[in-house]
């Protein structure tokens, strides 16, 4: 009788290990599972992250008109309103809204300068428009086309007031001589220049979100 007694107290306790054995399988297991079905968070690599800076020097600066000469609108900016004789360029017979402001000086070449610090993202020669330098500045980006030179290269910074180039000539507003033809986008849309002069860097952000 008490050799019965002691084998089912060992087979209890076995049973007992057993249990716990499972149990503890059942719970890792479980885990496992879970943590396999559970979205890890996404992570971003240093290198992949874009992070757009402004120059230094351009976060307390105003935007500058681009050039120190008294030269005068000779075409103006077109901003939807009709009756503006003077914000049309005749090209091929044809008369075609301006995107932008053609300046002028006695028909003579002046130097065009950068109106805030920037980058030069790009130098090229358009077939209308003629030799084309675009500058960033954070939100600001301006087009200076019809240059005669250029005095900088596509990836250069340049700070506020340095030379760029001169007014020069082009087939697109060839009757208009020696000129320089502005375009300014802020946030990606374009804006009538004449509605930057003068803005800081905040306030250029500001209209772009508007």
């Amino acid at each position: 009788m008490l050799s019965y007694e002691r084998k089912a107290v060992r087979w209890k306790k076995r049973g007992i290990v057993i249990l716990s054995l499972f149990l503890l399988i059942a719970v890792g297991t479980l885990t496992w599972v879970m943590n396999q079905s559970s979205p890890s968070e996404p992570t971003v690599a240093e290198s992949d992250q874009v992070i757009l800076t402004l120059p230094q020097a351009a976060q307390t600066e105003t935007v500058n008109r681009p050039f120190s000469v008294e030269a005068v609108i000779a075409v103006d900016y077109f901003d939807g309103e009709s009756g503006e004789v003077d914000a049309f360029t005749k090209f091929e017979d044809v008369y075609r809204s301006s995107q932008g402001i053609d300046y002028t000086y006695n028909d003579e070449p002046f130097p065009v300068l950068a109106m805030m610090s920037g980058e030069v993202s790009d130098v090229r020669e358009d077939e209308l428009f003629g030799n084309t330098v675009v500058i960033t500045s954070g939100e600001l980006t301006v087009t200076l086309q019809s240059l005669g030179e250029v005095s900088v290269s596509k990836g250069d910074s340049v700070q506020q007031g340095e030379a760029i180039g001169t007014a020069g000539t082009c087939v697109y507003s060839k009757d208009l001589g020696n000129h320089l033809h502005l375009v300014s986008e802020v946030g990606g849309r374009l804006v009538d220049p004449q509605s930057i002069y003068d803005k800081s860097a905040e306030e250029l952000s500001a209209m772009a979100v508007d």
